[in-house]
Parts: C-alpha cells; sequence; structure tokens
C-alpha cells in the first residue's frame, strides 16, 4: 500500500470550524519509531455540491498547508455532488482509500498526536480487525465512548471506563451467548464507535462496504455486527484519545436521528438475525422496536 493509513472524513460543511480544527490537530501527528511507514492521507469526503467544496478549500488555505507536519499528509478532496449521507460518503472515501488501515473520522473531531499511531500499534499487537478509539467530549474530561456493547434485543451502547454498559448483565447481551457468532476473541468492546475507528482493509474485502441504505445512523453498529459474523473481532486502543463535539452537524434534527434508529435497527435484525436468534429474543426484538417507534413519535 502507498499509504500506511487512509482517514476518511465525510462532511457536510456544517461548521467548517469544526473541520478547521479537527485538520489541525491531524497536522500535528506523530507515529512512534517502531513504524516504518509514517505516511497518511486525508480523503475528505464532501456532500456537497463542487461550489460549495471549492470555496471551502479557499476558506482552509492557511490550515491546509501540511509542510511542516512530524509525518507525511496528503489531503484530498472528494466531492459527491449532493447529500449521500455519512454511508455514502464514507463508502467512496473506502473505494478511493489507498492506505493499508481505512480510519473513520468524524468533522467534528480532534485528535491527539498519538492517536493514529496507538490505533495502529494496538491492531498489530492484536490482529483485530476493527479498533476503537477512546473518545471523550468536547470538554476533553467526560468519556463518551471505549467503543460499544451489543445485545440481541437490537441494542448497543458505549462502553464505560470499566468496559461494561447498562446492557451487560442483561440475558440477550452477546457475551452470554457466544454461540450465536463463530468461535473468535469474545472480547469488549463489540465493535468502534465509527466517530474514530481503524478498520483492516482485509475486512472490507471480505465483509463489503456499509450499507448503502442506511445513509446515517447505526452503519457502525451492523458493519460490526458483520465483521463478528464473519469471526473477526475488535479491540480497543486505551491511548487512541479523540475530543468530539458529538452531534455538531446534527443536533438540530433529533427527529432525523429518532427515524434513522426507528429503520436502521429494523434492518439490522431482520437482515443479520437468523431463526435462532429471532425464536430466542422475539418479544425483546419486538419491544424494543417499539421503543424506537416511541421515541421517533415523541421527537416530532
Amino acid at each position: 500500500m502507498k499509504y500506511l493509513a487512509s482517514i476518511v472524513i465525510p462532511t457536510m460543511f456544517s461548521n467548517v470550524d469544526y473541520l478547521r480544527d479537527c485538520l489541525e490537530t491531524l497536522k500535528q501527528l506523530k507515529f512512534d519509531k517502531s513504524i516504518s511507514n509514517q505516511t497518511a492521507e486525508v480523503l475528505i469526503v464532501c456532500n456537497t455540491s463542487q461550489e460549495k467544496m471549492d470555496e471551502v478549500k479557499i476558506n482552509l488555505k492557511s490550515v491546509l498547508n501540511f509542510s511542516l507536519q512530524q509525518i507525511k499528509l496528503d489531503i484530498k478532496w472528494i466531492c459527491m455532488g449532493f447529500n449521500t449521507g455519512f454511508v455514502g460518503a464514507t463508502n467512496a472515501g473506502i473505494a478511493a482509500s489507498q492506505g493499508e488501515y481505512v480510519v473513520f473520522l468524524n468533522d467534528d473531531t480532534q485528535v491527539t498526536p498519538l492517536w493514529l499511531s496507538e490505533l495502529v500499534l494496538t491492531q498489530r499487537k492484536t490482529q483485530a480487525d476493527m479498533v476503537a478509539s477512546k473518545v471523550y467530549l468536547g470538554d476533553h474530561k467526560t468519556l463518551d465512548s471505549q467503543g460499544f456493547g451489543f445485545a440481541w434485543r437490537g441494542k448497543a451502547e458505549a462502553l464505560n471506563k470499566d468496559s461494561e454498559c447498562s446492557l451487560s448483565n442483561n440475558k440477550d447481551y452477546w457475551l452470554n451467548h457466544q454461540s450465536f457468532l463463530p468461535k473468535t476473541k469474545m472480547n469488549e468492546p463489540f465493535g468502534p464507535d465509527g466517530a474514530a475507528a481503524l478498520y483492516t482493509k482485509k475486512l472490507f474485502n471480505e465483509v463489503g462496504l456499509l450499507e448503502k441504505d442506511f445513509f446515517a445512523y447505526l452503519e457502525d453498529v451492523d458493519l460490526a455486527l458483520r465483521a463478528r459474523q464473519h469471526g473477526m473481532f475488535c479491540a480497543f486502543a486505551d491511548k487512541a484519545v479523540i475530543y468530539h463535539y458529538k452531534h455538531a452537524t446534527s443536533s438540530k434534527f433529533s427527529s432525523f436521528k429518532s427515524k434513522q434508529d426507528l429503520i436502521n435497527w429494523w434492518k439490522i435484525v431482520t437482515r443479520r438475525f437468523d431463526v435462532k436468534v429471532w425464536t430466542k429474543f422475539f418479544s425483546l426484538i419486538l419491544v424494543e422496536r417499539l421503543r424506537n417507534l416511541s421515541g421517533y413519535i415523541k421527537s416530532k
């Protein structure tokens, strides 16, 4: 591969200042000396018109000077022409990537200097096909995610500092039913938060890209479930820290998120769950979908 990693950043330029800050922190990236290929590409995938993308490129001209960074970092732009959602833009980035690893990164995040290095070192140590970052909120204090746990009712939840969540002791929690997945490393997290996650190229070659019709939300859960069903697992990089100004690009669209949760969870349980899962957890799956429906109705 030409690059060690391809960092895919989908954006609608909802707040260019967030993207500016994200790029500023990427300029500070550095690698552990044990990593020989210290190159990366940043693929900014724009869910906008060419005109809007060109306007933003001029606006960000000063921050796009990567001549002084400690690693070789090439920035590239991909114009989608219209809003294809997180999924459409990210899939375009994956398809164009030339890195050994594909790294998802939201445009409203800030990374720490060793973030990418720690993701890579963790992957090489564990041989995991998915690696989760440690995600704090924008206050730099509140832990938001260390990857997520998963329950067969069709629900996922971020893990806390103890690698647990409110689902952990439920009878349908995934670790309590290891026979439902191929024998592999049954470890937490189930999968990484798509706001900042590393994946191997092998994963996409075997599992495929993100599901096109998800558009946005829960695509990372669906991808992790497919990967687990292919015998892959996730590792957690404790020192790969980022700060996420969560939902900065979608905070005004709570009804949209609730609608996507309702639709996309239904797609996951109907497409990914076999007869064994449905038979054992039918009532829990149904109740959880009704909760999704209630959440959507209340958000309108």
